[in-house]
């Protein structure tokens, strides 16, 4: 009985909890960057982050604000100015689509003026000689012919192109001389001028 006694006592000890030591006298472990490499460290030795504070940028009281650049040409969208189109035309020999002698006179005649435009259309004509594709076909033909002249004499803005054939006629009599009217291209040259010089146009060329 007395040794069971002693047994009791002996399991009765070994569960009380072990004394937790002080935490004044623990040591932290971390790890630092030290001497150009990451190592371990505890307490002192281990340095001390750095202190980071953002950068205030004040705006200078002499700075300029930029604004915005507009998109499109202030002179094209003014109320002041206005478009203006001046027409020409270039006839063509039967079947043709090259220019005559007469028809590169006038193409050299209107290049100055072609060179003044913001943009050029071409529109290319024929008779009512043949088959409806074969004069589309020449219809085209002739207004490449002057966008191409254009181009090579130097015109940089664009060239606008249409072509029907066997339509729109100048005179829609069946004669030779009607038809020789109607074998053409034409030429508008766009300009922007000012409004009161657009008036001044018109009216002129109302007066005859």
């Amino acid at each position: 009985m007395r040794m069971l006694g002693i047994g009791s006592v002996f399991v009765l000890a070994g569960c009380s909890t072990a004394p937790e030591l002080p935490v004044s006298d623990q040591i932290r472990h971390d790890i630092g960057w030290i001497d150009r490499q990451f190592a371990t460290c505890a307490g002192a030795s281990c340095p001390r982050p750095t202190q980071k504070t953002l950068a205030v940028i004040e705006r200078s009281r002499n700075a300029i604000s930029v604004s915005p650049q507009p998109l499109l040409d202030p002179a094209l969208s003014s109320p002041l100015t206005s478009e203006q189109t001046d027409e020409h035309v270039i006839h063509f020999d039967f079947g043709k689509s090259h220019l005559t002698e007469a028809g590169a006179r006038k193409m050299n005649a209107l290049l100055p003026d072609a060179n003044k435009s913001i943009r050029i259309e071409v529109v290319g004509r024929t008779d009512d000689v043949g088959t409806r594709a074969f004069n589309d076909r020449l219809a085209r033909q002739r207004a490449d012919t002057v966008r191409d002249w254009l181009v090579r004499h130097g015109i940089s803005v664009p060239v606008k192109v249409e072509a029907t054939g066997m339509c729109c006629y100048v005179d829609s009599s069946r004669t030779e001389a009607a038809r020789r009217q109607n074998r053409r291209a034409e030429i508008r040259l766009v300009h922007l001028v000012a409004k009161r010089d657009a008036v001044s146009s018109s009216n002129s060329k109302g007066v005859q």
